[in-house]
């Protein structure tokens, strides 16, 4: 950065730091979720607002140090913003969508980057002058080890986002084995926000590889890009904490291994079962219905009544389900006694509690909208 620190792009750096420290005291004041993700959501926080006073430290000119130890602190502090940055937004993203979260002793293994890191610097001597490549402060050795710690603090972060990303699409799906109603808005948003931060991330880890190729003042005006979305994207993420975190879903864990190989094998009477139960008790026609209250009707484990929607009617839960409650949806449709009955008043009969799902699933499974279908079997 060439201009004081009242210029606007170290401004944008400034109020994302008030910011996250704001945002961190309002945490702890109106979350609403499980003290476990608002601690991780609190130190992501953090984290960001150090990583911003950290990088308008480091570029501005105007703000000088004077000690050798201030500037390898500096340095130090960097790092350490940069890799719990990272952890923080996967470990709450995990902590929101696994149920019974807790940290683990094999957790504390994502820290292994930050030790990495803040190895190279002490034993390289990495000061800030030296982060910022200022002329006479470097050797062969140091201009090496200072390009792996600005590669590994650009590739990180992006990891970590897209892993993030990763997590929340195995919860969106484990959700429809377990559900047969349920909003996927809360999921939406927080992967638009996680993959969000994964794009803003790699954006900035382009403009550290071109800065490899292009002036340093083209990929400095690239790179200011990346803290105006940081900015939005921390404010967004806070949004998201107090209105959808707290609602959504638990998943059961998976089994493990051991379980999965000494499972029984899959006998033609429970597929029966499974399929007479929901039939005859028509409990499709339950809005709130989910896996466990359905295989307790059944008399057999949810697991093994999962496995079995899997394999024999691959599918899952969801779908299976909503295959049911379009077909009494058809039928009523169908029914000159229903003719005086709106659509929406089908589609909660039938068992939809949403019209964007009766809608979706209808099409789906008849090639058209329901009042397409009524239109073409006049009663």
């Amino acid at each position: 950065m060439k201009t004081p620190i009242f210029n606007i792009h170290d401004l944008i750096l400034l109020l994302t730091l008030a910011v996250c420290v704001l945002l961190v005291i309002f945490q702890w004041l109106l979350s609403k979720q499980k003290a476990i993700a608002s601690h991780l959501l609190s130190g992501f926080f953090v984290c960001v607002g150090a990583s911003a006073l950290c990088n308008l430290w480091l570029w501005n000119d105007y703000i000088g140090l004077d000690s050798g130890l201030a500037k390898m602190m500096l340095s130090l502090g960097l790092v350490t913003a940069v890799v719990g940055k990272s952890i923080y937004l996967y470990l709450y993203v995990v902590s929101i969508t696994r149920a019974n979260f807790s940290l683990r002793l094999k957790d504390s293994m994502h820290l292994l980057h930050l030790f990495v890191l803040l190895g190279w610097i002490l034993l390289g001597g990495l000061d800030s002058d030296r982060l910022r490549y200022l002329p006479n402060s470097h050797t062969d050795l140091t201009l090496r080890l200072t390009g792996f710690v600005w590669h590994y603090l650009k590739f990180l972060p992006v990891v970590y986002a897209f892993a993030a990303a990763l997590e929340i699409y195995r919860y969106k799906q484990q959700l429809k084995e377990f559900y047969s109603s349920l909003s996927l808005q809360g999921p939406y948003w927080l992967l638009l926000l996680t993959l969000g931060f994964a794009l803003n991330w790699l954006w900035s880890l382009v403009v550290h590889l071109l800065g490899q190729t292009v002036s340093f003042s083209i990929a400095d005006s690239f790179g200011i890009f990346d803290n105006y979305i940081t900015f939005l994207l921390v404010n967004a993420l806070f949004v998201y904490s107090l209105l959808y975190a707290h609602q959504l879903l638990e998943t059961k864990d998976k089994p493990k291994e051991k379980e999965v190989a000494v499972a029984v094998e899959i006998s033609p009477e429970a597929i029966a079962r499974i399929r007479n139960t929901m039939e005859k008790h028509q409990l499709y026609l339950k809005q709130n219905l989910n896996i466990e209250d359905f295989a307790r009707q059944v008399g057999i484990h949810y697991r093994e009544v999962s496995n079995i929607i899997n394999k024999e009617f691959n599918t899952n839960f969801f779908e299976f389900v909503n295959e049911y409650r379009v077909n009494k949806a058809k039928q009523m449709l169908l029914d000159p006694q229903c003719s005086t009955m709106t659509i929406l008043d089908i589609l909660l009969e039938s068992g939809f509690n949403s019209k964007s799902s009766f809608h979706r699933f209808f099409k789906r499974y008849t090639g058209m909208s329901a009042a397409e279908f009524r239109k073409q079997h006049p009663l």
